[in-house]
């Protein structure tokens, strides 16, 4: 009978501390000038980790967290390099440099992990710097095994169509998608091109060419990219307020299902979207921060901000949205009426966060 007991205790120690191992807690990452990665418990309302990013030539562009949470990867030192930034310790644990030689080689922000953490795409232009003349070279996308140190090198690449400002990988890892002028779904091994989806070569009727501005890799919490497109009424008169139109792109990276649907009248500019979790509402933000409702494709409510932002996201049970980007702050919202509940100011080192990334992530307690 002792022993019986003995078991039963055994196992309802082994599931009680096994959950509590399995607790995780939400974080924000961001960047700014001079250099600097940072760590937000939002919840908390408080920054838990500052990190100097080494060489970063005062800049952090596109930031992409490793799929455990444990390494955030850093476009930064004018996008010439990828740093992976230890979470915990602020260890540089990856650095890819991308000069080559006579060869400047530049990334456009488009950078993205793979769903097993062991490789980093980004995307590159290149310039062969001759003695008389630049000479251009192909565009391409470079892969890095995330576990290379720090003098990595890429361990293949493949030729890339021009102006790609977005790489995304799909679920299942077995595509990868680049955004540019239209977004093409490419073999990650070979970089052929199976599909086209259509984006400035849409064919809708008595319609412009649409106008994409978007580098923020935002689709943490739902695997569904989403940007707002802009375009034109040909069939309106140029002074029509209703020939103006504000839409959505989504792209499902689970899926591949694709849409780009209008939702307003265009009133406001938009720089950046995420989509909730509960895969009703999507959120965007600059000046005035937007809710879509994505089940009627219609405005569903807006308010004025403090100040600019430029990058959006939102906490995995969907509750509240988050703003940054831009200044110095990470404001929180509601995302029921949009009523501002915190801000969070970055430490005083803080220059700007320019276009810097807002990602979420979940791991076990920093503190």
């Amino acid at each position: 009978m002792a022993t019986y007991f003995s078991c039963i205790l055994a196992v309802v120690v082994l599931t009680f501390s096994g959950a509590a191992a399995a607790e995780t807690t939400e974080y924000l990452i961001t960047g700014n000038k001079p250099g600097l990665l940072h760590v937000l418990d939002m919840k908390q309302q408080k920054v838990v980790r500052s990190h100097r990013i080494p060489d970063a030539g005062r800049t952090v562009y596109s930031l992409t967290p490793s799929p455990d949470g444990q390494v955030v990867y850093a476009l930064t030192n004018r996008m010439k390099s990828i740093s992976g930034i230890n979470v915990d310790t602020g260890e540089q644990v990856f650095r890819a440099d991308f000069n080559e030689g006579d060869i400047r080689r530049q990334a456009f922000f488009a950078m993205d992990i793979s769903r097993d953490g062991r490789e980093i795409y980004v995307y590159q232009m290149s310039t062969r710097v001759l003695l008389s003349e630049y000479q251009q070279l192909p565009t391409r996308v470079a892969v890095y095994d995330t576990s290379a140190g720090l003098n990595a090198e890429p361990v293949r690449t493949f030729e890339a169509p021009r102006r790609i400002h977005m790489l995304m990988k799909s679920t299942d890892d077995n595509w990868l998608y680049a955004m540019g002028f239209d977004i093409y779904k490419m073999d990650p091994i070979t970089g052929e091109i199976v599909e086209t989806l259509p984006l400035r070569n849409w064919t809708l009727k008595n319609r412009s060419l649409p106008d994409v501005l978007d580098f923020w890799p935002l689709w943490d919490q739902t695997d569904i990219f989403s940007t707002p497109v802009y375009s034109v009424r040909t069939d309106k008169a140029a002074d029509d307020p209703s020939a103006y139109k504000t839409g959505l792109l989504t792209l499902d990276l689970k899926t591949g299902a694709y849409e780009i649907n209008d939702f307003e009248d265009t009133s406001v500019l938009i720089f950046s979207t995420v989509v909730s979790p509960t895969k009703k509402h999507a959120f965007g933000t600059y000046t005035q921060l937007t809710k879509v409702d994505l089940e009627t494709n219609t405005l569903a409510k807006r308010v004025d901000q403090d100040h600019t932002y430029y990058a959006v996201n939102v906490s995995a049970d969907g509750s509240e949205v988050y703003v940054g980007g831009a200044a110095c702050d990470i404001a929180t919202y509601e995302t029921e009426n949009l009523t501002k509940t915190g801000q969070i100011n970055l430490p005083d080192a803080c220059g700007d966060q320019s276009t810097a990334t807002l990602r979420m992530i979940r791991r076990e307690a920093l503190d």
